[in-house]
């Protein structure tokens, strides 16, 4: 038995939530959502991420997901309950559920076929959560994207899957053409990870090109 069936198979509560936006940082989840857990990389179906998730309280914009059948998403699933402090850091979405058929592990390549279906089964028993945005509201001058906040999402994913999940948030994500504010100096995002230099310029390599997409 691998360790993350063993580890799957004794958490208490059956509840998953699917990061893909500043909860693929482990940072930003344990400092501001006292989240204190491992997460599985996957990939979901039926999803489409983009720039249109308006926060009025904090007049910025972040990533979210609508229903499209010809998109998917990286995200990671993370074993939590929704409480009310993750309530008020998603205030802006509303939690769906999700069919564990439209969950992919995405590192299914580097698994033996045997241990891929011992995680899908211990992955049955549990209900699995997205966050589907409110109301689609693109950036503007009014409400840009924060750099920070691209870096916490970002910084997510080269923790677990290094630049190739980095890239995939970058591809599966619409509408990079926005307002975008380099606040590295002095944050705006309010649950901003801690992301080094060496990050921080990984980040802007992958970033090269995406005003045009």
């Amino acid at each position: 038995m691998s360790d993350v069936v063993k580890w799957l198979n004794n958490l208490n509560h059956k509840h998953m939530v699917l990061g893909y936006g500043s909860l693929l940082s482990k940072d930003s989840r344990e400092r501001f959502s006292n989240i204190y857990t491992q997460s599985i990389p996957v990939n979901v179906k039926g999803f489409e991420r983009g720039w249109i998730t308006r926060s009025e309280q904090e007049q910025q914009t972040y990533v979210g997901a609508i229903r499209n059948r010809d998109k998917q998403l990286n995200a990671h699933l993370i074993p939590t309950d929704i409480n009310p402090g993750l309530q008020e850091r998603e205030k802006d979405y509303r939690f769906i559920q999700v069919a564990l058929h439209d969950i992919h592990l995405n590192r299914s390549t580097s698994l033996a076929r045997e241990e891929q279906v011992a995680i899908e089964n211990a992955l049955a028993p549990f209900t699995f959560w997205m966050c589907e945005t409110l109301a689609v509201q693109p950036a503007s001058h009014r409400y840009p994207v924060h750099q920070t906040y691209i870096d916490t999402c970002i910084s997510g994913c080269l923790e677990q899957g290094g630049e190739v999940e980095a890239q995939a948030f970058i591809a599966q994500t619409s509408f990079w053409r926005h307002n975008r504010v380099n606040d590295r100096r002095s944050p705006k995002y309010p649950r901003a990870a801690v992301v080094d230099i060496a990050n921080q310029q990984k980040i802007d390599e992958l970033l090269v090109g995406t005003e045009s997409m």
